[in-house]
């Protein structure tokens, strides 16, 4: 059967998973129109929009201009991301705002912008991406993981509050994936902590370089999403992410905070 083709809105979509969406959700037939922070010089075969998402007036004008073009919005994927990694000692509440402001503010900004559109016309779906981090918590990751359990909070309430119309949420909860996303780290460094922060990091990196999942995987799912006609309202992304949550509702706690201390030794 023919997929539907649906007008589709993709933050961060430059590089990296935002990119490898766009491009896959392009190509089953959507108008997709994705955004960055900066003007894309490159051709990506869709509409590119510039977008801050932690600027009120820039949402407002990127929404708007789609709405001008398509008289609609009919999935909004919830990407754009920040990254820090950080001990909670080391990390100052301007550096902790800035996380927020991006992971969870930023998102609600642009679900708060298109829900109006989508009330409309009774129907609409609103695929937020969180992480394996959003449903467990990991040393030196406190803020991203906070920023993210926020996000699957609001989600999930919202996805009630929705309840009646044909609008749905779908949380993204991936493990490590293959992208072009920087990690942010503390200004300031804690004398104890900042070395096991720093081999954390340092996997990290070379798991979103190299030994990550192809980002078409989370695409696929993106896909998914908008498409079913009734959509989960979670799905986990990965085969660590799965055995870890897994592991999380399973394992007596003593047990299982043994287990994520040593894997990050």
């Amino acid at each position: 059967m023919e997929t539907e083709s649906k007008v589709v809105l993709v933050t961060g979509a430059s590089s990296g998973l935002g990119q490898a969406t766009a491009a896959f959700l392009a190509g089953r037939g959507h108008r997709v129109y994705g955004t960055s922070r900066k003007p894309s010089p490159v051709d990506t075969g869709w509409p590119m929009l510039t977008l801050d998402v932690c600027s009120d007036a820039s949402v407002a004008a990127c929404v708007a201009e789609i709405e001008r073009r398509e008289g609609r919005i009919d999935a909004l994927v919830n990407n754009a991301g920040h990254a820090f990694v950080g001990a909670i000692e080391e990390t100052s509440l301007d550096e902790a705002k800035a996380q927020f402001e991006t992971n969870f503010f930023g998102a609600l900004r642009m679900m708060r912008a298109v829900l109006p559109l989508m009330r409309a016309r009774d129907r609409g779906r609103i695929v937020n991406v969180s992480s394996l981090a959003g449903a467990v918590p990991f040393p030196f990751l406190g803020l991203y993981g906070a920023s993210k359990h926020a996000l699957e909070a609001v989600s999930e309430s919202l996805d009630y509050e929705l309840a009646g119309t044909g609008i749905r949420v779908t949380i993204l909860e991936p493990d490590g994936m293959r992208t072009a996303i920087g990690f942010h780290h503390p200004k300031a460094e804690h004398p104890v902590l900042a070395e096991p922060r720093r081999r954390l990091l340092a996997l990290l990196e070379a798991g979103t370089s190299t030994g990550g999942q192809d980002p078409l995987v989370l695409a696929r799912e993106v896909a998914r999403a908008i498409e079913d006609e009734v959509p989960p309202l979670r799905i986990v992304i990965g085969e660590m992410a799965n055995q870890i949550i897994a592991a999380r509702r399973s394992m007596p706690e003593a047990s299982f905070r043994r287990m994520i201390s040593e894997s990050v030794r």
